[in-house]
């Protein structure tokens, strides 16, 4: 979309194009960012996409080099792990709360995102299911109104995304993820903060484990 019919200002509409182009994949590590390319994209100056792009460099998407210019940033695997260690101490704590205190209303909409999700699977939608996924997570944030939560989440979400749209496609991956949420919002519904903790705790170590499994098979995508 141009930026002038989108919403926001053309730098946040700039940003927010290549933020997700980063995090999807479209654009690789190591991939140069044409400022030429996205002025005449957004109709915007270089000074407009210089400063979206050094807000992505802020947050660890991107790299400015003086004789190199911008380009994408590789994975760095000891970040991996660290944001992954933070994302479970996080989301373990979330989950267990949810099961205590979550409205019959709230846990309703949890479980329609897991019919959308089983429907994504069923017609093949993996781009459909990954951002159900996405919004699954942040329904156990949102619908408690723990905002602070949220806020040390999103970041977090935002560099293991990148990750995470790489283990995606791998067989029988989403029909898993699937599995596990289901066990994670039983647990919800049914009231058991214990069993909801346990529940996440397996969901996200699996993760790591794939996350493991997938540096073993290809060395040379992340950087040590």
């Amino acid at each position: 979309m141009r930026g002038r019919r989108a919403g926001g200002s053309k730098v946040d509409q700039a940003y927010v194009a290549l933020k997700r182009a980063i995090v999807s994949g479209k654009l690789a590590p190591e991939t140069p960012i044409d400022k030429n390319e996205w002025c005449a994209i957004f109709e915007v100056s270089r000074l407009s996409i210089t400063t979206a792009i050094n807000r992505l460099a802020f947050e660890g998407l991107v790299v400015v080099e003086p004789q190199r210019g911008s380009y994408v940033a590789r994975i760095h695997l000891e970040d991996v792990r660290q944001w992954m260690l933070m994302r479970r101490a996080l989301e373990v704590e979330v989950v267990g709360v949810c099961a205590g205190d979550m409205s019959d209303k709230a846990i309703a909409a949890l479980g329609q995102n897991l019919a959308y999700q089983k429907a994504a699977i069923a017609s093949g939608d993996l781009e459909g299911f990954h951002e159900l996924d996405t919004r699954f997570h942040r329904q156990l944030t949102e619908n408690l109104n723990l905002a602070r939560v949220g806020e040390v989440l999103d970041p977090i979400r935002t560099h293991l995304e990148r990750v995470r749209r790489t283990l995606l496609p791998e067989p029988g991956r989403p029909e898993a993820t699937f599995r596990e949420h289901e066990a994670i919002y039983g647990a919800i519904a049914a009231h058991q903060p214990d069993e909801a903790r346990r529940e996440m705790s397996n969901h996200l170590d699996r993760v790591s484990r794939e996350l493991q499994a997938f540096v073993a098979k290809h060395p040379g995508f992340f950087e040590e």
